[in-house]
């Protein structure tokens, strides 16, 4: 619906969901691809404390928001070192 009516802005929603086999190495490997190929936006929902912590650092040094991380580790509430992660599971 959204897309139909032009999008946000003018740019389409397109939804990118790639397999990381719930592996920290893949997960850093599949969300390069995200943010230096693809060029998204943000990423959303990802699950896992061990694989967001592979790619908490690289996503913040990027800027690219890391939202709602799908986990309850304290470590991703941590806006003063991490401004660009966002977690989601409550404590």
């Amino acid at each position: 619906m959204i897309n139909e009516r032009g999008g946000v802005n003018g740019r389409k929603i397109r939804l990118i969901s790639l397999d990381d086999a719930y592996s920290p190495p893949k997960t850093v490997e599949q969300t390069r691809r995200l943010v230096e190929q693809e060029q998204v936006l943000f990423i959303f929902g990802s699950l896992g404390t061990a694989t967001n912590t592979a790619i908490q650092k690289y996503l913040n040094a990027r800027k690219v928001p890391h939202l709602f991380v799908a986990t309850g580790a304290t470590k991703f509430r941590d806006p003063q070192h991490f401004p660009w992660t966002i977690g989601w599971a409550p404590s």
